[in-house]
């Protein structure tokens, strides 16, 4: 509950524990590595690397994204970028409006 309550700051801490995804794509940008260590003693490495595979859009930092590919020895892609309902693409992850 505490680490819950430091990485995601607009919900509840038993909110943000429903949706695994959501807490742990905070915790790998936000957490500090003993945050991280602690949950890894309740939650399986897989589960981080899955994060990665569908992670959503605007959450991770250039940095984290980065970071997190190469602990998994895995390729870094492009940061996920938010899909609009027609189909069309957001800005690319860290402008703003093209800019």
């Amino acid at each position: 509950m505490r680490i819950a309550r430091k990485v995601v700051w607009y919900d509840t801490p038993e909110e943000t524990l429903v949706d695994l995804k959501t807490f742990l794509a905070h915790l790998m940008v936000y957490g500090p590595p003993a945050d991280v260590d602690a949950v890894r003693r309740h939650v399986p490495m897989e589960e981080f690397r899955k994060v990665l595979e569908d992670a959503p859009a605007g959450v991770f930092t250039a940095e984290a994204w980065i970071r997190w590919h190469k602990r998994f020895g895995l390729e870094v892609p492009p940061l996920p970028r938010r899909r609009f309902p027609d189909g069309s693409l957001g800005p690319d992850p860290g402008t703003f409006l093209g800019r």
